[in-house]
């Protein structure tokens, strides 16, 4: 399962940046641009989210 989310995150940067580019150089119209930057920075962020709640927790061991 981390293999996909590595991929899925890997997916939302590339978007992340061919939005940017798109946008920076005027060839998305109207509000497409920043919606779509929003969309692909939430995803970006679930993403990271998924990672952070799903790591395997290392406790400390106890002293006896």
């Amino acid at each position: 399962m981390s293999s996909a989310i590595s991929y899925f995150t890997g997916g939302f940067l590339v978007s992340l940046l061919v939005v940017l580019n798109m946008t920076w150089n005027q060839r998305l119209p109207g509000l497409l641009g920043p919606a779509l930057i929003v969309l692909s920075l939430a995803g970006l962020a679930a993403c990271r989210l998924y990672t952070a709640r799903n790591q395997p927790r290392h406790q400390a061991p106890q002293e006896a």
